[in-house]
């Protein structure tokens, strides 16, 4: 169960610059101070959790791809209290005692971003894709319950956070399934400074491309540029306005159908609950997202999105 120290090198040397960047992203978003002190990584068996992280707790859990298991955020209630009521605008100094469905969607829209960042990170250390699912965002008592999806063998970074001087409480990272033997094998990125070679259009051309495996999640936009992967003749229409449409589904109807339409019909669409919604520019399909709120206006974060290189003939 434990790690060897070889696996124990890798796995803190890859969280201990992931965790950074999500410290530096709840800064960001909470536009407070933020320390996170980091008190052990090991693996451990999920049983232990409630052991570690006993009474109330923030779960905010995502789906990895490719079936690499799942990434959870665990949070102290106290904290995540305090997070809730920044982000919904609030100075965090009056917190609010039981955490209201307002208050789960306000720590939903800082988890996703700030896992995000983590698994960006970790993304780059590995060289290897990493996109990520959200899942319900959910306050336990892993006192006397477990997080759905997580069991048997799990890496977990276990730390402090402070917020400014509004409080603080405890945080863990944990990642499980296949995620875990990936990550104790340690960074890539460094090892593999040839890169990974791939076909890239330039100008209307192929030519064969090598770009820094480090680089490929993180900067991925500024390395296709420094490769021409589009012809610097585009430079003159970056500033042509283009039309952004969300799509939440479709469905055909017959004509009789139409017109039976009155106010109070529902229309099912070819979408499942909760299923990504798809992002077109031009009517040109481009990413796949989730739909939040900002202030009283929608939103879409983007969760999947086609590389820069094939965007450019959509566009």
């Amino acid at each position: 169960m434990a790690l060897q120290q070889n696996e124990k090198n890798n796995v803190t040397e890859i969280l201990n610059q992931a965790i950074q960047n999500g410290q530096n992203m709840i800064a960001e978003l909470l536009g407070k101070e933020v320390t996170i002190s980091v008190t052990n990584i090991d693996s451990i068996d999920a049983s232990d959790l409630n052991s570690i992280f006993p009474g109330k707790n923030v779960v905010a859990p995502m789906e990895i791809s490719e079936g690499l298991g799942i990434i959870a955020l665990i949070l102290s209630e106290n904290i995540a209290s305090v997070m809730a009521d920044l982000m919904i605008g609030q100075d965090g100094t009056n917190p609010p005692t039981v955490l209201e469905d307002l208050h789960l969607s306000a720590i939903t829209e800082l988890t996703n971003q700030v896992i995000d960042s983590i698994v960006g990170n970790v993304s780059s250390q590995l060289a290897k894709s990493m996109l990520t699912t959200p899942l319900e965002v959910t306050s336990i008592d892993l006192s006397s319950s477990v997080i759905p999806g997580i069991d048997g063998t799990i890496i977990l970074l276990e730390g402090d956070i402070s917020i400014s001087n509004l409080g603080n409480g405890k945080i863990g990272v944990v990642f499980s399934g296949e995620s875990v033997d990936i990550i104790k094998q340690g960074p890539k990125a460094e090892s593999s400074a040839a890169g990974f070679v791939s076909d890239i259009t330039a100008g209307g051309k192929i030519e064969k491309t090598t770009a820094s495996a480090q680089n490929i999640v993180t900067s991925e936009l500024q390395e296709e540029k420094n490769l021409t992967v589009y012809d610097k003749s585009l430079d003159i229409v970056m500033d042509v306005p283009l039309t952004i449409t969300v799509e939440l589904g479709r469905t055909e109807k017959l004509v009789r159908d139409v017109l039976e339409m009155s106010p109070g019909s529902v229309i099912e669409l070819d979408k499942l609950a909760g299923e990504p919604v798809d992002i077109l520019v031009n009517q040109k399909y481009i990413a796949k997202g989730e739909v939040v709120v900002i202030d009283e206006n929608f939103g879409i974060r983007i969760t999947d999105i086609i590389r820069p290189a094939d965007r450019i003939p959509k566009l």
